[in-house]
């Protein structure tokens, strides 16, 4: 990374830890109420998580441009024009509160008898990670209720930055490596000095074995996530064809997390149930932009990428809300040079709504060759690692 770009990532990873530190000082009723900020229903929480985010990254750039679902016509007056790009702005794409209705009815149970408290003190005696994981699902320390901003410079993505705000937990995928950090008390004020030199002096290496490293069966790389929660999903996932046979039995989860979803490709699956790879089943930028990162940067025990990405085009796509849910090649922001592919994120300004724009994408481990020759079958195009 170059020295402004590791100051990009200390601002974004400042920005999170304002937003969870603003989130764990509000009382549960400030965060459960409706506000007029973004769409006119948000709740307080996802309001807050994002104001406070843009107020940081504005601090230290004015002239950044920041991708929400609540801020897409504030970003796209001034969304880039030119498909050089050389000449593309900095972009953050942000998803400041993901597995917000899940947050929304944790938030609720542990604040039913003390609504005025601040929800710090009421996770403090509620063993959050126990009650998360009760209420939803395991492991929580990928299932939890996330932030999530990725940096993209240039036509490049440079680093994801995502935390866990209930377990408490920050993850960041940069050219150094893929790390993740365990914070203290939300009302420690040294988290607030918290940086990228910091998390890797400090944090973990967050590896991705493999399919062979962890042991699985050939049923096992078939098991995949992805979210099926909504009409038109499943008809989508199926035109995939990436199963002969019933796939149900090898869903391993329909509402996953979005930011995070790579995290079950990675050793803290492990005990957890198998995961083959995981998919964006024609779901929105903000969901699996960060998902990048983690492919680049990825690497496994020999020093090779331990990640793949694959883009599927659907001959007859299917839309939601007027969007396709998988894009052919010339709707693609991959595009390829004889320097390599980049992110033409110039192509967003042709719709109202850039946060909104869908993609369908299969994220395996290396050696998964089973689903591997299955997208190749297919000729899904491969998105290589230059992005």
């Amino acid at each position: 990374m170059q020295g402004i770009e590791r100051t990009y990532c200390d601002v974004c990873i400042n920005a999170l830890m304002g937003a969870w530190r603003g989130l764990m000082e509000s009382n549960a009723a400030e965060a459960l109420r409706k506000t007029r900020y973004g769409k006119g229903d948000t709740l307080g929480f996802d309001a807050q998580t994002e104001i406070d985010i843009k107020r940081r990254l504005e601090q230290f750039d004015q002239h950044a441009i920041l991708i929400t679902e609540e801020l897409d016509e504030q970003a796209h007056r001034r969304w880039p024009t030119d498909s050089d790009p050389i000449k593309q702005p900095l972009m953050f794409f942000c998803d400041p509160t993901d597995r917000s209705i899940q947050l929304e009815e944790f938030f609720k149970a542990i604040s039913k008898d003390s609504p005025t408290e601040k929800i710090g003190n009421l996770m403090a005696n509620c063993e959050p990670r126990k009650k998360w994981e009760e209420m939803f699902e395991v492991p929580v320390i990928i299932t939890g209720a996330t932030g999530a901003i990725t940096c993209v410079r240039k036509g490049k993505v440079v680093f994801s930055v995502i935390l866990n705000y209930i377990s408490q937990t920050i993850y960041v995928a940069t050219d150094i490596g893929i790390f993740w950090y365990q914070l203290k008390d939300f009302s420690d004020p040294s988290n607030e000095k918290i940086n990228l030199a910091e998390i890797c002096k400090g944090g973990k290496n967050l590896s991705f074995p493999g399919i062979r490293k962890f042991g699985y069966s050939p049923d096992d790389c078939k098991r995949f996530v992805t979210f099926l929660g909504k009409e038109g999903y499943r008809e989508n996932f199926e035109d995939s064809q990436l199963f002969t046979e019933n796939s149900e039995k090898f869903l391993h989860h329909r509402k996953p997390p979005g930011p995070p979803r790579p995290l079950y490709l990675s050793e803290l699956q492990k005990g957890h149930g198998p995961v083959g790879f995981i998919l964006s089943n024609g779901e929105k930028i903000g969901e699996w932009m960060h998902w990048l990162s983690f492919v680049k940067y990825s690497r496994n025990e020999d020093g090779e990428h331990a990640l793949r990405a694959y883009e599927i085009s659907l001959g007859r796509p299917w839309t939601k809300s007027g969007m396709l849910m998988s894009t052919s090649r010339p709707y693609s922001l991959f595009c390829d040079t004889e320097e390599g592919m980049y992110l033409d994120i110039s192509r967003l300004r042709n719709f109202e709504r850039p946060s909104q724009f869908r993609c369908m994408m299969v994220i395996v481990p290396y050696d998964n060759e089973r689903i591997i020759h299955i997208l190749h079958q297919h000729q899904y195009r491969e998105i290589t690692s230059s992005f």
